[in-house]
């Protein structure tokens, strides 16, 4: 598998450009002390998250060239092929931390460059890449894209993702046999001569 930054999307009519990550920000030391009953009772609560649209699907191109995505639940194994998803949400809160969990039916042979970058983390079992990143919610959405690579496993596979550790959506979907994962015959020629 390999990971790519969503460079647009055009969900509900309107481009939309965001990279799938944002700069992350190093957060110092602090000691967490529980506050008194009386403080606790005045603290505001925690921001909510309005959903307005959550798909996936496999990224492709409208007419004019703009970046779409054609939601569906199962599709072919075609190497490079883009597929992800992106929420459109709601919030009071400047920046949220968005979390993916994404779960194949078995392990790949790798996971690419973005392991060793620290894109994402691998679970122990090598079959759970898990990405996360903080992002200003400005533009109202979150997305992140994926590309089949040779040799990555066919079946069931699952997207598990959180804003703020609320799980927003679980997309499940199935990768098909495609032309990665189908053999060639050599070619005979078409009158049984030589081809020579």
């Amino acid at each position: 598998m390999r990971q790519f930054p969503l460079a647009s999307l055009a969900p509900i009519g309107a481009v939309l450009a965001l990279a799938g990550c944002a700069a992350q920000s190093s957060t110092p030391s602090v000691q967490v002390v529980a506050p008194s009953p009386a403080v606790a009772s005045r603290a505001p609560a925690p921001a909510q998250i309005e959903v307005v649209s959550a798909q996936f699907g496999v990224f492709g191109a409208d007419s004019s060239g703009r970046r779409i995505l054609l939601e569906t639940a199962r599709f072919p194994a075609v190497v490079s092929a883009p597929f992800g998803w992106f929420i459109v949400f709601k919030t009071d809160k400047p920046t949220v931390v968005w979390r993916e969990e994404f779960e194949l039916p078995a392990v790949p042979p790798t996971w690419g460059p973005g392991e060793a970058m620290g894109i994402y983390t691998i679970s122990p079992d090598r079959k759970t890449a898990v990405t996360e990143r903080v992002i200003p919610t400005r533009l109202g959405f979150v997305a992140n894209e994926w590309r089949y690579a040779p040799g990555d496993p066919i079946g069931a596979h699952a997207m598990r993702v959180y804003i703020d550790g609320q799980l927003i959506r679980e997309f499940k979907f199935d990768i098909d046999e495609g032309p990665a994962q189908q053999k060639r015959s050599p070619r005979a020629p078409a009158d049984g001569g030589s081809s020579t």
